[in-house]
């Protein structure tokens, strides 16, 4: 092989490398992001269950003071009502915390792939360069007894 293809070659594979190297950071980001989502979504829902535990405190509270049965059944309706509520909003929160997962699953896995890819571009540049080496060692006349 001739050394300007060698040369082109080393230009090439460090091209891809960079390229794939570039993609790889895109994805680390938008892992970053999808972590920083995640832990926003965590904290929203944690947020979210302490408020409606203390406003199905409060209510529990008014029930046991109630007089009557209507009004005991009206926050018996009122209570269930919430609960209800609540439950849908958690599973909304936590549909969004198992889709924000999988699309984190799904980066990981590309950025595995990247890094092996990487990996073989690496090994491909320095066999291209061992192999340019080796040829200028060959290429390169040997002088005894001069120096």
């Amino acid at each position: 092989m001739g050394y300007a293809l060698f040369a082109q070659r080393k230009v090439v594979l460090t091209g891809q490398i960079n390229s794939v190297s570039l993609q790889q950071t895109q994805r680390s980001n938008e892992q970053y992001n999808l972590a920083t989502r995640t832990l926003s979504l965590n904290q929203q829902l944690s947020s979210l269950q302490v408020s409606q535990s203390t406003e199905l405190a409060d209510l529990y509270a008014s029930l046991s003071s109630a007089d009557d049965s209507s009004a005991r059944e009206s926050i018996n309706a009122l209570i269930s009502a919430k609960e209800l509520e609540y439950e849908a909003e958690q599973d909304k929160i936590n549909q969004q915390i198992y889709l924000v997962s999988v699309k984190e699953n799904a980066i990981e896995m590309e950025v595995k792939r990247l890094d092996t890819q990487i990996s073989s571009l690496q090994k491909q540049l320095e066999a291209v360069e061992e192999a340019e080496s080796d040829g200028i060692d060959r290429a390169t006349p040997k002088f005894k007894g001069v120096g």
